[in-house]
């Protein structure tokens, strides 16, 4: 039995993102392969602060099960079926209200999104399964029924490529917005 390993090196990923945006989307790393954005149409700064927490499950003195998740260190090795949450804190730094808030994440190569697992608080969710160039509340595919007729279905989650959250409502100057999704190692 081969047991299959994935490193994520989360230097950078647990630094935070000074952003300025200004209507134009500008990016931040995160992960190799992952990008978030944050874009207001005026001159602000939203600071992004990506957190990766791995799944473990305890059992206490009574013998009863107990969720804690473990904050990631950098080069931590996880293994296929390792559940992981990350958490998007945005925190406007400005003066003046960030208005019109988008922050997109990418589901990271290797991992599968964990559906319904998203919290998004005060903004509007969307996901993504054409590698983040449309964006729907619940995306659907086409397939094709056994009697040759075709037909739409929800998207597997292993198609899930992006999640986006719009905040409407402006977001304070020096308060912040949290959101978070779970994905499990392939």
């Amino acid at each position: 039995m081969t047991r299959r390993y994935v490193v994520f090196g989360l230097g950078i990923a647990a630094a935070i993102a000074m952003i300025p945006v200004d209507g134009t989307p500008a990016a931040a790393r995160f992960f190799e392969q992952g990008r978030s954005v944050a874009q207001s149409i005026h001159q602000t700064e939203v600071e992004l602060k990506l957190i990766a927490k791995q799944k473990q499950v305890q059992k206490d003195a009574r013998g009863k099960e107990q969720v804690i998740w473990n904050e990631l260190k950098q080069d931590t090795m996880v293994k296929k079926g390792t559940v992981l949450r990350f958490q998007v804190i945005g925190k406007n730094t400005s003066d003046r209200p960030a208005e019109k808030l988008v922050v997109t994440q990418p589901i990271p190569k290797g991992t599968i999104y964990s559906l319904n697992s998203a919290v998004k608080g005060d903004a509007e969710l969307t996901y993504s399964i054409d590698g983040g160039k449309t964006f729907s509340e619940n995306p659907m595919i086409l397939i094709t029924l056994p009697d040759g007729r075709t037909g739409m279905q929800p998207a597997p989650a292993d198609t899930y490529s992006h999640l986006r959250w719009v905040f409407d409502r402006a977001i304070a100057p020096k308060s912040a917005v949290e959101m978070s999704y779970e994905v499990s190692v392939r």
